[in-house]
């Protein structure tokens, strides 16, 4: 009889409900808490998404930026949103350097009016080349000046180039009255200050233009 009893007893103890004293159920609880914190952390560790603006399209200097030419995207950036435009803020000024369609609008891109550093020169050029140029197209500036003292219409000295990759600020359209009395187009380039007093010179002497695409340029599509 005796060891009937002790048998049942082995039994109610396996059988009795754990009681929060049991060292084995409280380290069990802490290492389910632990997890959880761990994983919550390491979810935010690897999640560095914030919200930024994107240009919707090419933003050019001497741009005034709205919110019409921006959009909110959400991407992971090292180090944050520090550097670049996000909501509730907008650019709300004037575009210093240029900004390709689909770019994160960084904060050094947007400034004052009186930062800009380029000028949109209107230049006179052949009718098939501003039929290949778009907004945004980056293209040399050749100019071949008339030789002195030359009457003739092709007496033109040696093209040099004055202006490395200026961007296309506005090409002609039909009905846009952009052309020229030559019978060309006037093509508008972004021109640094330091080389608009030459140009200007240039096409006022009746130089010839040549905008030579450079490589991967946007330009027209057939």
């Amino acid at each position: 009889m005796g060891e009937t009893r002790t048998a049942d007893a082995r039994t109610a103890q396996r059988l009795q409900k754990p009681s929060w004293k049991d060292g084995r159920l409280i380290a069990g609880v802490l290492l389910v808490v632990v997890a959880m914190l761990l994983g919550a952390m390491t979810l935010k560790h690897f999640d560095s998404s914030v919200q930024v603006l994107r240009a919707k399209h090419t933003l050019l200097p001497g741009d005034t930026v709205s919110a019409a030419d921006v959009e909110v995207v959400k991407v992971r950036l090292d180090g944050g949103r520090k550097g670049y435009f996000g909501p509730p803020g907008k650019p709300g000024g004037t575009v210093l350097r240029e900004v390709r369609a689909g770019e994160l609008v960084p904060t050094s891109a947007v400034g004052s009016a009186a930062e800009v550093k380029a000028k949109s020169i209107g230049v006179p050029v052949s009718g098939s080349q501003a039929a290949a140029l778009v907004r945004g197209s980056v293209v040399d500036v050749w100019v071949a000046r008339r030789t002195p003292g030359a009457t003739g219409t092709n007496d033109f000295q040696q093209p040099t180039r004055e202006v490395q990759r200026a961007t296309v600020h506005r090409v002609p359209s039909a009905g846009s009255g952009l052309g020229v009395s030559t019978g060309g187009d006037q093509v508008y380039v972004l021109v640094p200050d330091v080389k608009v007093a030459t140009l200007i010179e240039s096409v006022n002497g009746g130089a010839k233009v040549t905008l030579v695409p450079a490589a991967g340029s946007p330009m027209k599509s057939n």
